[in-house]
């Protein structure tokens, strides 16, 4: 499985409008259709699992398959060359791809994402451009700390230790998402005796992929210092067994979208929603990232 088809970020869509105490009151006269927008791209890999659906009222009954666009026109625009590319809906993945190999995407380039559709009668279009990241950003395996360790294991001294990323970031890209995966998840492989919580069998079968998934941010960061490191804390490890972490150094459009996805409410009661880049009448995310993955083992 290709690393960008791993990352999965789950969009919300909030479109409220509210005020003064926190009540949120939506009418149906606020609906608008929209192009519901999912994808990104990464440097020398393919295009595909770009995912174009439709938002629906508050309240509506939503058929799996009715959300996804079939029949939409998707189009990719080299921003370096002007020329266009033309994208094929893939009904296993109900996603769009490029089928070509022509089109090669590169390390600080930009690119420009056109959508045409028609949504209740409505002829909808939409763009956006990412700008990918430059090259540069890796992951230095040989100084990280990874292979096996004892969960919560302690040096001599007595202290903490922990696995460790050791990377150079990317010129100018200051946005990185550090994403964990237990491989081995299970209601036997869960933690139980930790020093966090007190969690039951049945929390973790009701949780069970908001344990198996932990995903982190750094921000800001000096992009002209090399070998930075970052630790990987326990909290965000709750299983037994093999680890998968992706790192990705994001773009701008991921990095505004990530941050503010989870910030929708204001204090006093508004809703807004997340920092979006789309021109016309779309919603959602279209960035680009680069990434590398590391692997680690919790045993007992």
């Amino acid at each position: 499985m290709k690393t960008k088809n791993i990352f999965i970020l789950f969009l919300t869509l909030i479109l409220f409008s509210s005020c003064g105490e926190g009540i949120v009151n939506i009418g149906e006269e606020k609906f608008q259709p929209k192009i519901v927008v999912e994808g990104y791209l990464s440097p020398n890999n393919p295009i595909e699992n770009i995912k174009i659906s439709r938002n629906y009222p508050i309240n509506s009954s939503i058929s799996y398959d009715d959300v996804y666009l079939s029949d939409a026109d998707v189009i990719i625009t080299d921003l370096q060359t002007n020329k266009s590319y033309n994208l094929i809906y893939d009904p296993i993945t109900k996603a769009y791809k490029y089928i070509g190999n022509d089109l090669v995407i590169g390390y600080s380039k930009s690119y420009m994402l056109k959508v045409r559709a028609v949504i209740d009668g409505n002829n909808l279009y939409t763009k956006c451009i990412t700008t990918t990241p430059d090259i540069g950003f890796k992951i230095h395996k040989e100084l990280s700390i990874l292979g096996e360790m004892k969960y919560r294991e302690k040096d001599i001294n007595e202290n903490l230790k922990y696995f460790n990323i050791v990377f150079d970031p990317s010129p100018g890209t200051d946005f990185y998402i550090i994403a964990t995966v237990a491989q081995d998840a299970s209601v036997e492989s869960f933690i139980y005796d930790n020093p966090y919580f007190e969690i039951k069998k049945d929390n973790v079968i009701k949780n069970f992929e908001r344990y198996q998934y932990e995903s982190k941010w750094i921000q800001n960061i000096n992009t002209g210092v090399k070998k930075q490191s970052k630790n990987i804390d326990w909290i965000d490890t709750w299983f037994y067994g093999n680890y998968r972490t992706i790192m990705y150094a994001g773009d701008k459009n991921l990095k505004d979208y990530y941050i503010t996805i989870n910030q929708l409410q204001e204090m006093d009661g508004n809703y807004h929603e997340p920092k979006m880049y789309f021109e016309g009448d779309g919603i959602g995310i279209f960035g680009s990232f680069i990434a590398d993955t590391v692997y680690f083992k919790i045993i007992k």
